[in-house]
């Protein structure tokens, strides 16, 4: 199987209306490698209080925290139908998950890059100039990942001036009026303004991310210009009074769909998602770019719209040789997907990941 450049893959997607974005964790990978890869994440966590959950890691061979996290939420489910006087290892067992999911987020916020400028200016403009594809001529981004890359990547685009449409994350300040009908804001986050008010919406963190919180009915984003402090000052002063970011790490894809479906933000992505791959005929064509997507079975909650959808063209990003194993689970899962689209005007093609210098 031979990959084309992404410019080749921009020439070919040029014919149709609307070009959408999905981005994995190959995005923020490329990045920053030695942050962001589960190995990297896995040396840095501490599980001193549950050895055991280190030697399921040993046992499974893996240092995939999704993983483990299924296996031990799978185990707690059918252990009963062959031991029922064994409720403490169930509960155990639990506990441990939702805990490996507290460790995730606390790594990952212990070890993200403090601020913007962690990050060199050469890389923004790289990656602003590749996001610029989507943006616009009603194109939508939608980001898997936790951390704030993408998020200070707009911003610096905003600030340069770089980016060619205005990204809405669909989160807004709430304000008051004085008597003069002068604005006073009523609180140092933004809040989302609901599905109502979200229309223009061009940017969707499908499983949440390190500055967005829940609170009480709503959900609030942390910024810098509100406070005059770093996000991840905020965010790891959160988590020491024990709130957690609106977070998605649910360890199989059905779990991720179940906490995606109580959230109002999330769902309120989710449904965009399924509409934009819904979008596909002859008075509005349109193709999905996937960049750093691995096409796991714990994605398949994602994975699934794109089956069942309309749109004309998938672009799939390819990361080394195509022959890898990696590289053949993926090439694998974007071909079952063409497969149950046979009977529609559907293409699959391949891009080299390189080749789109997403950070230069």
């Amino acid at each position: 199987m031979k990959t084309i450049t992404f410019t080749k893959a921009l020439e070919l997607a040029s014919g149709y209306n609307k070009k959408n974005l999905l981005l994995g964790n190959g995005f923020s990978i490329a990045c920053v490698p030695t942050i962001f890869t589960y190995s990297s994440l896995y040396k840095q966590a501490d599980f001193s209080k549950m050895p055991e959950v280190r030697e399921v890691f040993k046992t499974l061979k893996t240092q995939d925290f999704e993983e483990v996290i299924h296996a031990l939420e799978y185990v707690a489910l059918v252990l009963p139908s062959y031991k029922d006087n064994l409720p403490r290892t169930i509960s155990k067992l639990q506990r441990h998950a939702k805990k490996i999911k507290e460790i995730l987020i606390q790594t990952i916020a212990k070890n993200h890059p403090e601020w913007p400028s962690s990050i060199d200016e050469a890389k923004y403009r790289s990656c602003i100039q590749f996001l610029n594809n989507f943006l616009g001529n009603d194109g939508t981004i939608y980001s898997m990942n936790y951390d704030l890359l993408l998020y200070w990547t707009l911003m610096f685009g905003l600030n340069e001036k770089l980016i060619n449409t205005m990204p809405n994350d669909g989160f807004g300040k709430d304000v008051e009026l004085n008597e003069d009908g002068t604005p006073i804001s009523v609180s140092d986050y933004v809040i989302w303004q609901g599905e109502s008010n979200a229309h223009g919406q061009n940017i969707h963190y499908l499983h949440g991310a390190l500055h967005v919180f829940e609170r009480d009915a709503e959900i609030e984003k942390f910024t810098w210009i509100n406070t005059g402090k770093p996000l991840m000052e905020q965010t790891r002063e959160a988590l020491e009074a024990n709130r957690f970011p609106l977070f998605v790490a649910e360890g199989d894809s059905t779990k991720k769909l179940t906490r995606i479906t109580h959230s109002g933000y999330l769902y309120h992505s989710y449904k965009s998602f399924s509409q934009r791959m819904k979008t596909g005929d002859k008075k509005s064509t349109a193709c999905l770019f996937t960049y750093g997507v691995s096409f796991s079975a714990n994605d398949e909650h994602i994975i699934n719209k794109i089956t069942a959808g309309k749109i004309n063209h998938l672009f799939v990003s390819i990361y080394g040789n195509p022959d890898s194993e990696a590289n053949k689970k993926i090439i694998q899962a974007a071909d079952s997907i063409k497969r149950k689209r046979r009977n529609q005007d559907f293409e699959v093609s391949y891009y080299d990941a390189e080749s789109a210098e997403v950070w230069g």
